[in-house]
């Protein structure tokens, strides 16, 4: 805005200097200069406006989720649709990593007698998060920059950045067969299973799952009851605050612990504590829960400072582990 101001100015001081010209000269010079000063803005808009009308700007295509440090840009293609090339472009755009940066600030970068091309904007992946890149504006300028339009913008992304896998130091010892068994108990809506216990029949119960044999012989109906195998419940804790760089570690060594028990078929729940004060606890079954786990978690901002986890978050667990920033774990057995 401030730089058309300015060629507004140089342009009015130009015709002004033409005014006082034709007014001291009169004769033919004075007159064509004046006519041509006045006329000359609205000429090069004429062979301008046609590249501005037809001007389009698309994002190329930019993946979903890039691991942290890749180099990557996001590339805007402006492609003008005429043989003229186009005087000027100032684009306007904001790309930060929503889940830390609180900075709205927005970069400008202009563009100078451009034709079909593709402009690259740097995107910052040194840290993990959600990245949000938003084209706010387009203004595409006539020749002498005196005059501009602005251009649709393209549709506001959203990519993930994905945490390095950082192995714990020391790596926990999971006591994988109590996750995998701590004990039996009934089958949910009966059926077959190899395990059973043998009850009284209650009401309600299937005629199936009678024991006629046992029944016959203790003059009162027995029930065949089928038992299933009991997993023990296995939480992976870790506090949802602090700095960049600390939760940069504590989501490389989440990755390596998650990816590490559902390759040995262990289901597991992370939890922490949200910035409300109320404790968050997802199931972990397969890598899609892990991957919208962390897509939940970045699209929100962390805050410097919140609640820790306590004893309060782990009391119902058979066995838990606390994942900390400085790579300094502690993971304990409690048996109920």
């Amino acid at each position: 805005m401030l730089n058309m101001l300015k060629r507004w100015i140089t342009y009015l001081a130009v015709l002004t200097g033409a005014i006082a010209f034709y007014g001291i000269y009169d004769g033919y010079n004075s007159y064509f200069l004046l006519i041509s000063v006045l006329l000359f803005p609205f000429f090069t808009l004429a062979i301008s406006l046609f590249g501005m009308l037809r001007m389009r700007i698309c994002l190329q295509p930019l993946p979903t989720e890039i691991k942290r440090g890749e180099v990557i840009n996001a590339e805007l293609n402006i492609n003008p649709r005429c043989i003229f090339p186009l005087s000027l472009i100032k684009i306007t755009y904001t790309a930060r990593n929503i889940t830390f940066s609180r900075n709205q600030s927005k970069v400008t970068t202009y563009i100078y007698g451009c034709t079909e091309t593709n402009v690259p904007l740097p995107l910052d992946t040194s840290h993990v998060g959600c990245i949000f890149l938003d084209i706010s504006r387009v203004k595409v300028y006539d020749y002498i920059g005196l005059f501009s339009l602005s251009v649709k913008t393209p549709e506001k992304r959203h990519i993930t950045i994905m945490p390095n896998t950082e192995r714990p130091v020391p790596m926990p010892s999971f006591p994988i067969d109590k996750i995998n068994s701590k004990g039996l108990k009934p089958k949910p809506g009966g059926g077959f299973a190899e395990d059973y216990d043998l009850r009284e029949y209650r009401i309600g119960d299937p005629i199936n799952a009678v024991h006629w044999k046992l029944t016959s012989k203790l003059k009162k109906l027995v029930i065949r009851e089928p038992l299933i195998s009991e997993k023990g419940k296995l939480l992976i804790c870790f506090n949802l605050f602090g700095k960049a760089e600390d939760l940069d570690s504590v989501f490389g060594q989440i990755t390596y612990i998650s990816f590490y028990l559902l390759r040995r078929m262990i289901e597991f729940n992370l939890c922490w504590y949200g910035i409300d004060g109320h404790l968050n606890v997802i199931e972990i079954k397969e890598a899609d829960d892990y991957l919208r786990f962390l897509s939940l978690v970045f699209m929100n901002p962390i805050e410097p400072e919140g609640r820790a986890i306590d004893e309060e978050a782990y009391k119902d667990s058979d066995w838990h582990y606390f994942v900390s920033s400085n790579l300094q774990n502690k993971g304990d057995d409690t048996n109920d």
